[in-house]
């Protein structure tokens, strides 16, 4: 037996509340906060006084919003990533609950230890890299993750994809070395 809670998400569902009215409202959020954040189009008064333009804000994110629901290949990449996105939350905060368990008392932080938060950073960035190639999809219909991962396996030892892993482990040894601190001596 169908639930009536089941029944009023399938009537969302049909209504179009999952494939317009929450991507409207999750984009207008997302850039309209970013636009009063950084105040690109502008501020009101002067000083300390200051505020975001949040009418012309609003109408800009208004718009934006508009032109993302209606491009629907975004809208299906938008509803098929989220939650894969929060699922990586989820895994992350596991993790940090069960290292918070070995802690002291007090507040749980990464602060003293920097590879771990670098180590985090980066494999959430990675992760949510991978979420959305998962989910765009090439004209042919195949993820850009499928395509990527079988053009990486078929060429493994031609030039292409040999330079590319050369060319990018050079980058990143080039910012390692530039932006990394180099301690002093008599330095802690």
């Amino acid at each position: 037996m169908v639930s009536p809670l089941e029944l009023a998400i399938k009537f969302l569902d049909d209504f179009g509340f999952f494939n317009v009215v929450l991507p409207f409202i999750f984009v207008f959020a997302v850039v309209f906060a970013i636009l009063e954040k950084t105040m690109i189009l502008g501020k009101e008064g002067t000083g300390d006084s200051a505020k975001p333009r949040a009418s012309i804000n609003a109408m800009v994110s208004f718009s934006v919003a508009l032109f993302v629901v209606a491009a629907t290949i975004i809208v299906s990449a938008i509803r098929e990533s989220l939650p894969m996105v929060v699922l990586v939350l989820i895994v992350i905060i596991s993790f940090m609950m069960l290292a918070g368990s070995f802690m002291g008392s007090g507040e749980f932080s990464f602060k003293e230890n920097k590879f771990w938060r670098i180590f985090l950073t980066v494999l959430m960035f990675v992760s949510v890299i991978l979420i959305f190639m998962s989910v765009i999809k090439t004209d042919s219909g195949v993820s850009w993750l499928k395509y990527s991962y079988d053009y990486v396996t078929s060429n493994w030892a031609t030039g292409p994809v040999v330079s590319g892993i050369v060319f990018l482990v050079i980058i990143v040894a080039s910012i390692y070395f530039i932006v990394w601190p180099v301690k002093k001596e008599g330095e802690p």
